[in-house]
């Protein structure tokens, strides 16, 4: 894609990816606690803060406060910033050195930018981050102007708990529909979960438009902007085979996928919430665009227009199956991604079939990327289950100290148990900010595994990916082969 095969194994400097996003956190961290950063009267702890700083950046959108109502106009300001760097700029900063300085990218940065965005031929650095810049651009501005027009036409209008219609002159109003309308379409387009509103997007269950709209970027951003590149050099109306051009196999899997997981999700959710959470909303209409809503936001976005600590406990676990398998790879989206949950599918599939060969599409999937896909999904189930039994075990402390108390609302009183907790840590790792209103209520060091949590699961299918499509090692030495019992 940006130059010839790799020719040694030398392993990337792996330590940037990490480093930047901790450099990110801390500016955040320490901008947060600045007194403008908050409204009067208004106090944020480290703990809290560090939490929304490590939230924004790895655009999870879990959060131990409400942001409306906590942060004065700099302080969104630098959350909306930290969700933006978070989602594409880590992403942009290689290419934007390449095209500033003009030079080749070196070897690692290869192996960054193609486990990243996928391999595509004859298309150079700067093609990638001139369309990468159009496409954040054009989506995120669009759906603020939608946004807007939206705002305009409701019936009333009130952003934060503590800022009413009635007490805003006519330009402060408009002023304040425009920020609302750029925080919110860019949250949803980097797939977060950070709403200003004291009860999230709550407030909009009757208003499919903004459902749809908000719905809409979320999915567009899950897809991956080498998939969006891709679709935008595929004239499918044209006859001419040559003219027309080519979808990339690792393009037919994200969109399939992607269009998948969303049905199923949708269809789940309007069957076990019919009578549940959709009982209040009125047509079918409404329901079906809150099922979508929710289908798409599950796999990374965030936001929810229902009370998840009422859904049904069947509606939670896909839920979590869909935030396990998330978006697609080079996206604002977390999970193992949907290509890799795919090639482990149809890898198990001609296992079963006793075929040689993984063939899709008229194409062959190498057995490297099998195993770079057995590894990851491997690595991510123990790494999300080792937090929740952290979190279950901090928090079984917590009630065990206060089960004499009458005032216990941690989070296990939920009607699901310890299902609740168990949804925000898939979550957290999962990098997809939904809550069933557990994560307030945690202890301390609770909150402290969930950063880890929504850190490693950020960096972790990047990393891997990077260090392990490195050419493996020749062997000079081959020791007789030797079968053992398996099953």
């Amino acid at each position: 894609m940006f130059g010839s095969k790799f020719k040694n194994t030398q392993a990337p400097q792996l330590w940037v990816i990490p480093l930047s996003f901790i450099f990110l956190i801390i500016v955040g961290t320490l901008f947060f606690k600045l007194p403008f950063a908050l409204n009067p009267g208004v106090t944020l702890t480290w703990t809290d803060a560090l939490f929304t700083a490590t939230s924004a950046v790895c655009i999870t959108g879990l959060s131990t406060i409400t942001v409306g109502d906590v942060f004065s106009f700099p302080g969104q300001m630098m959350l909306l910033f930290l969700v933006q760097m978070g989602g594409v700029g880590i992403f942009t900063s290689s290419l934007i050195m390449v095209v500033v300085v003009g030079q080749r990218l070196s070897l690692a940065d290869e192996q960054v930018i193609q486990a990243t965005i996928g391999k595509m031929k004859m298309v150079r650095p700067v093609d990638v981050f001139i369309y990468a810049c159009f496409f954040i651009f054009f989506f995120e501005t669009l759906g603020t102007i939608l946004y807007l027009l939206g705002l305009v036409n409701l019936p009333s209008y009130e952003i934060m708990s503590n800022v009413s219609n009635s007490e805003l002159k006519p330009i402060e109003n408009v002023l304040f529909m425009l920020w609302d309308s750029v925080f919110h379409s860019v949250n949803a387009f980097c797939n977060s979960g950070f709403s200003l509103y004291p009860d999230g997007m709550l407030r909009m269950r009757n208003y499919p438009f903004f459902l749809s709209l908000l719905g809409m970027l979320v999915f567009i951003g899950s897809l991956g902007l080498m998939t969006m590149i891709n679709l935008r050099f595929y004239y499918f109306w044209r006859r001419n085979a040559m003219l027309r051009g080519t979808l990339l196999l690792q393009t037919k899997v994200t969109v399939l996928m992607t269009l998948l997981t969303v049905v199923i999700g949708m269809i789940s959710f309007l069957v076990f919430e019919w009578d549940g959470t959709l009982q209040d909303r009125d047509g079918i209409w409404l329901k079906t665009v809150t099922s979508f809503f929710h289908s798409v936001n599950a796999r990374s976005g965030g936001l929810n227009s229902v009370n998840l600590a009422e859904a049904d406990t069947l509606t939670l676990c896909i839920m979590m199956m869909l935030m396990f398998i998330g978006g697609g790879s080079g996206s604002m989206a977390g999970g193992i991604k949907v290509t890799t949950f795919f090639v482990i599918v149809v890898a198990v599939y001609f296992v079963l079939r006793r075929r040689e060969h993984i063939q899709i599409f008229e194409r062959r999937i190498p057995p490297q990327l099998v195993h770079v896909a057995l590894m990851i999904g491997f690595l991510y189930t123990v790494g999300m289950a080792l937090g929740t039994f952290c979190v279950i075990g901090f928090e079984s402390e917590a009630v065990e100290q206060l089960k004499d108390k009458t005032d216990v609302i941690l989070a296990c009183q939920l009607e699901q148990g310890w299902l609740g907790i168990v949804f925000d840590c898939v979550s957290a790792f999962g990098t997809v900010g939904l809550s069933t209103g557990v994560t307030p209520a945690l202890t301390i060091a609770s909150k402290w595994v969930l950063m880890c949590m929504m850190f490693v699961g950020r960096i972790l299918t990047l990393t891997l990916s990077v260090y392990l499509l490195r050419p493996w090692e020749k062997s000079y030495v081959k020791y007789p082969e030797e079968q053992i019992a398996l099953g």
